[in-house]
């Protein structure tokens, strides 16, 4: 178990609030950290978000410790988001599937060509294309069709969700901090999910969440040659034509139609029913 005071020596932070012994139990964004979790922050309060319930904050002068009350505690380092990327290491242990069964429904096809890792569930008459790549810990409904050479990690798909021909789902998100000697990748700790009846098109790319999760919701549809970054939200019934790109921390609304070639800015919100023309930026 990882204590608060490992952290610290770890990250050489300076302590503020009352200290105690108990083990860290996870990691999360600020505004859904609760006790026991380790979150960061780097501005004094965040619009709209509270880090009450949060046990740790990693943050970056001791002037932002000025909310602390007796159940937090805070750590103030130089780079927060590099010292809690090294907190990740410390916290977060990938689990060993290699002992696990697959669970594969005997109604499912599956190609001789395609590998299945052992931790998998697949569920009854999906269909697994030749060169696909199922690995260890996903979890796939049930009708659902998997096209050749695409690789799923990291992800929990629905029932009846088509996947086109060489789409990687689950990968890590585009997530670094700048350093003296150049750029260090954030590690990403959480998944994708996809909710039922979504269609997504060929060599398209969805990143798992950095802290909490990349979600699909019901019957989405994204054409080919698509870029989903790092926690994005999607809402049911989203269109998305082909060579768009959402970057990190997107939430966007039930019912969207984005054009070709759109690309949407970080942590931006688009409302539900709305329509993004071809090339809209």
């Amino acid at each position: 178990d990882v204590t608060v005071t490992d952290l610290a020596a770890r990250l050489g932070a300076e302590v503020q609030g009352k200290i105690n012994q108990k083990p860290v139990t996870g990691v999360a964004p600020l505004a859904a950290a609760g006790k026991g979790d380790v979150t960061f922050q780097t501005s004094p309060v965040p619009a709209g978000v509270s880090p009450a319930g949060a046990g740790s904050i990693i943050i970056s002068t001791a002037e932002s410790a000025t909310r602390a009350d007796n159940e937090q505690i805070y750590l103030v380092v130089k780079h927060p988001r590099r010292a809690f990327a090294a907190a990740l290491e410390m916290i977060v242990q990938a689990a060993d599937m290699t002992r696990e069964k697959s669970l594969i429904d005997k109604t499912a096809l599956v190609h001789p060509h395609a590998f299945i890792a052992p931790g998998t569930i697949i569920g009854a008459e999906c269909r697994i294309e030749a060169g696909a790549v199922i690995q260890a810990g996903v979890v796939m409904g049930d009708g659902c069709h998997i096209g050749s050479n695409s690789v799923l990690s990291h992800c929990r798909i629905g029932n009846h969700v088509v996947i086109g021909s060489g789409t990687v789902i689950g990968d890590g998100g585009f997530g670094f901090e700048m350093t003296e000697k150049g750029a260090i990748r954030l590690s990403h700790v959480g998944i994708v999910r996809i909710a039922d009846a979504c269609s997504i098109g060929s060599h398209c790319a969805i990143d798992r969440g950095s802290l909490g999760d990349t979600v699909f919701g019901n019957s989405v549809m994204m054409d080919n040659l698509c870029h989903i970054a790092h926690n994005v939200q999607l809402g049911d019934r989203v269109v998305i034509a082909g060579q768009c790109g959402i970057s990190g921390s997107v939430t966007i609304g039930a019912d969207v139609q984005i054009g070709g070639q759109v690309g949407i800015a970080p942590h931006l919100t688009i409302a539900d029913g709305a329509i993004l023309t071809a090339r809209s930026g």
